[in-house]
């Protein structure tokens, strides 16, 4: 009996060395976050504290680890739900945010993008897209898109290169006088956001060519001036055809 006691005791102090491990913390920033004090925190992970039922259920819900795992080393470290264990393109929501962020390293929390659940193509402008500061519909890992904001298409003026539904990755830019000509951009002005190519204007350097790539829909030209916010699109998911 007392064997299996220290065996229990030996491995999950080696699995809560290799927690701190991955959460790349020393053991008194780990004991901090446990809320342990650091002196008890030391004699747990040097296998002389022994980790009891409650202690081990309440370090599952503390850290949204895996149980089975904790308990026999099989399976995932953490739990779906857990926010060290990132799926691209899952959505937290707003509510849930604050507190799953909160939880993560900043470096790793900054791979979070604020998701708007806004339509792209027309109608009144709304939300962070005329400098509302609202908050977001919930926020999405995307590593890929630091510092990106996501939203959906919704009309066809891009198709069949962005299709209704895609999800949609643009990076605001705060000035509007340094535009990259032949690029995607969200273009909101009064009243409207649409996802177009901006084109230099051929004789109006005070303009520019609004173009889709759906040859169905026509270009048009905008005053610079009249250009409220612009977004450079960084990328894009189709998520289904038409």
């Amino acid at each position: 009996m007392l064997e299996e006691i220290l065996i229990d005791v030996d491995t999950k102090a080696a699995r809560l060395v290799q927690i701190r491990e991955f959460l790349k913390l020393n053991p008194k920033q780990f004991a901090e976050k446990l809320g342990e004090n650091p002196s008890n925190y030391y004699q747990m992970e040097a296998g002389k504290r022994k980790i009891g039922k409650h202690k081990s259920n309440e370090l599952v819900q503390l850290l949204h680890l895996n149980q089975e795992w904790f308990e026999t080393g099989e399976g995932e470290m953490f739990t779906e739900e857990s926010a060290y264990q990132p799926k691209p393109g899952k959505m937290i929501p707003a509510e849930k945010a604050r507190l799953f962020l909160s939880e993560l390293p900043e470096k790793d929390a900054e791979l979070y993008i604020p998701y708007y659940d806004v339509e792209i193509t027309a109608g009144r402008i709304e939300l962070y897209f005329d400098d509302i500061d609202e908050i977001p519909e919930g926020y999405v890992y995307a590593p890929h898109y630091q510092g990106c904001v996501m939203c959906n298409v919704k009309g066809n003026s891009m198709y069949d290169l962005i299709y209704p539904g895609a999800r949609l990755y643009v990076y605001h830019l705060p000035d509007r006088k340094y535009i990259d000509y032949g690029q995607i951009y969200l273009v909101v002005t009064a009243g409207l956001r649409v996802l177009k190519y901006i084109r230099k204007h051929p004789t109006d350097d005070s303009k520019v060519v609004l173009a889709s790539h759906n040859p169905s829909h026509d270009t048009w030209d905008v005053e610079k001036v009249d250009i409220l916010n612009l977004f450079l699109v960084k990328g894009f998911e189709n998520q289904t055809s038409m």
